[in-house]
């Protein structure tokens, strides 16, 4: 199974992106979609090994079910060995306008969203460019481009096969 992990700061487009590439590719292939972060809400919070062993299952449970591709999207790129890892960048200025329209319930609604309702002040600390990891197979810069665009080029690069 080909997974790819889409990752990048917080409000880059990871789930966005995630989400149209997945959907995209599902014509070409069967294929999963796993967001991280809802697939781990837990109370506590699970560590990265409950996180670790909440993905495997979901990933086996795809793979039995004869999906040949996976995208990913969240942090801890590192707990699927061997899968390639595409970097969303965005600059202080776009996460900061994404931020805001998530703090004030726009954009794409996402369950258990806790950006709803923070300050403005905090949704502005927040934003913060990350650099990508040395392991990143590609690093794309979200800035002015649509969520459709970086798919169609994800899907281009790593499922053109």
């Amino acid at each position: 199974m080909t997974v790819l992990w889409i990752a990048g700061p917080r409000a880059a487009g990871k789930s966005t992106v995630g989400w149209s590439l997945f959907s995209r590719l599902t014509a070409r292939a069967k294929a999963g979609y796993v967001d991280l972060a809802q697939v781990t809400f837990a109370t506590p919070p699970l560590d990265a090994a409950g996180r670790a062993r909440r993905l495997d299952a979901v990933r086996r449970v795809h793979r039995q079910a004869g999906a040949r591709h996976l995208v990913v999207t969240g942090d801890h790129a590192d707990l699927v060995p061997g899968a390639k890892l595409a970097w969303l960048h965005a600059s202080r200025d776009q996460l900061v306008a994404r931020l805001l329209l998530r703090g004030a319930g726009q954009g794409p609604p996402i369950p258990g969203d806790d950006l709803r309702g923070l300050a403005e002040e905090e949704l502005r600390r927040l934003a913060v460019p990350t650099p990508a990891p040395a392991a990143a197979d590609l690093v794309v810069d979200t800035d002015g481009r649509t969520a459709t665009a970086i798919a169609d080029e994800l899907l281009d690069r790593f499922f053109s096969g």
